[in-house]
C-alpha cells in the first residue's frame, strides 16, 4: 500500500482518483528516506538500507505517475506531452486541491513552481535518480526561463503556460537555486559509472544559461522562517557564503517561536540553520526549537488533528537527520555568481 495517499485537505486527487501527491512533501520525503538509507549504509547495514532505498525509488515512481501527468481527462487539466521526459509530460503539478487552466497568481490553483520543481530535482540527485532529474530539469526549463529578462518565472500553469502577469522573470533566487541544482545534477552524472547514467544528456548549455543570467546578481536575504532556512542550506554552494553574515543577523527573527503556528516554515528555518551551523545560529537555540518541534507534534499526535500535518512531520523528520541528504558533500560544486 506504499505510500499511502495524503490527507484529502492536503493534496489534490490524482488520476487515478485514489492516490493524492504533493510534490514539495514527497521531495523532502525522498531527502528523508534518502538520509536513513545512507545512516544505514554507513553502519553496513545494507538489508534496512534497501529498505529504504526501496521506499525511495516506489515514491519516485508514484510522484512521477501522478504529478507528472494530468489529474484528469479534462482538457482544461492538459499537460504539455514530452517523451524525452521520465513522466512522459514536461514538469511536474504541484499537486493543489483545485485546479484550473489558467492558474491564479498566487497560490490557491494546480500548476507548477520553480521552487517545488527545485526541490524534487536535488531530491532525484540525491536519491541517485540522476537521469531522470536531468531529463526532467531539460524539458522544463523552457517553459520556465524569461530568455528576454534573464530569469526563472516562479510560476506557470499545469500545461506550462505562463499567465500573462507572470510572464516577465528576472534573475531571482529562483534563478539562482536552478543554477545549485542543474549543477549537482551534472557533477553527478559526470562523476557517475553507473548504467543508469549512461545515456543522460549533459546540461551545460542550460547552466551555461543561468550563469549568464546570474552575472551580478546579489542574492536575497529575508527573516521570512521558511525562506531565511533555504537561504542558508543554499548559501554553502555559493563562493565565500556571501549571505552568512546577514543571516546570522536576523537569525533570531527567524527561529522565533512564535513561528510554530505555522510549523513546516521554523521546520525550514531549523534546516537551513542545523546545516549551515553556528554561522548563522547558535547550535543550542536549535536544539531547544528541535525538543519545542518534537513536543508540539507528539502533542498533536496524541490530541488532534494538524493542518498541513504531512508536510510538518516530513520537514521536522529532514531537519532531524540533518546535514543528511540536504547538506552540501565533498563532490558537489561551488558556484562563482561573477564567473
Amino acid at each position: 500500500n506504499f505510500p499511502l495517499p495524503m490527507p484529502p485537505d492536503e493534496a489534490g486527487l490524482c488520476y487515478d482518483g485514489y492516490q493524492r501527491r504533493y510534490l514539495w512533501t514527497d521531495a523532502f520525503g525522498v531527502l528523508a528516506y534518502t538520509s536513513i538509507a545512507e545512516m544505514y549504509e554507513i553502519n553496513d547495514d545494507k538489508d534496512k538500507a534497501n529498505i529504504y532505498r526501496r521506499a525511495c525509488d516506489k515514491l519516485i515512481q508514484t510522484v512521477h505517475e501522478c504529478l507528472g501527468s494530468p489529474r484528469s481527462n479534462d482538457k482544461d487539466d492538459a499537460m504539455k506531452i514530452d517523451p524525452s521526459s521520465p513522466t512522459g509530460h514536461v514538469g511536474l503539478r504541484i499537486g493543489k486541491l483545485d485546479s484550473r487552466k489558467i492558474t491564479d497568481y498566487g497560490m490557491e490553483f494546480d500548476g507548477q513552481y520553480w521552487h517545488y520543481i527545485d526541490k524534487w530535482l536535488l531530491a532525484l540527485a540525491r536519491s541517485g535518480h540522476v537521469n531522470e532529474g536531468i531529463h526532467i530539469a531539460k524539458s522544463c526549463l523552457p517553459a520556465f526561463f524569461d530568455a528576454g529578462h534573464g530569469g526563472i518565472r516562479w510560476k506557470v500553469s499545469v500545461d506550462s503556460t505562463a499567465p500573462p502577469s507572470l510572464r516577465r522573470a528576472g534573475p531571482s533566487d529562483d534563478t539562482l537555486v536552478g543554477l545549485i541544482v542543474f549543477s549537482i545534477l551534472e557533477a553527478d552524472r559526470v562523476r557517475s559509472d553507473d548504467d543508469n547514467s549512461d545515456d543522460a544528456p549533459s546540461l551545460s548549455n542550460e547552466i551555461q544559461i543561468l550563469k549568464s543570467a546570474l552575472i551580478g546578481y546579489k542574492p536575497r536575504v529575508t527573516n521570512d522562517p521558511l525562506g531565511w532556512g533555504l537561504e542558508a542550506m543554499y548559501d554553502q554552494y555559493l563562493t565565500g557564503k556571501p549571505r552568512t553574515r546577514m543571516l546570522a543577523s536576523i537569525h533570531e527573527s527567524a527561529l522565533h517561536p512564535s513561528h510554530l503556528s505555522l510549523p513546516f516554515r521554523l521546520y525550514g528555518a531549523m534546516i537551513g540553520a542545523r546545516v549551515a551551523g553556528e554561522e548563522v545560529a547558535p547550535k543550542a537555540k536549535v536544539d531547544r526549537l528541535v525538543e519545542m518541534a518534537l513536543k508540539y507534534e507528539e502533542n498533536i499526535i496524541e490530541h488532534g488533528n494538524e493542518e498541513h500535518s504531512s508536510i510538518n512531520r516530513v520537514m521536522l523528520a529532514v531537519c532531524l537527520l540533518c546535514p543528511g541528504a540536504v547538506g552540501k558533500r565533498a563532490g558537489d560544486p561551488t558556484i562563482s555568481l561573477n564567473a
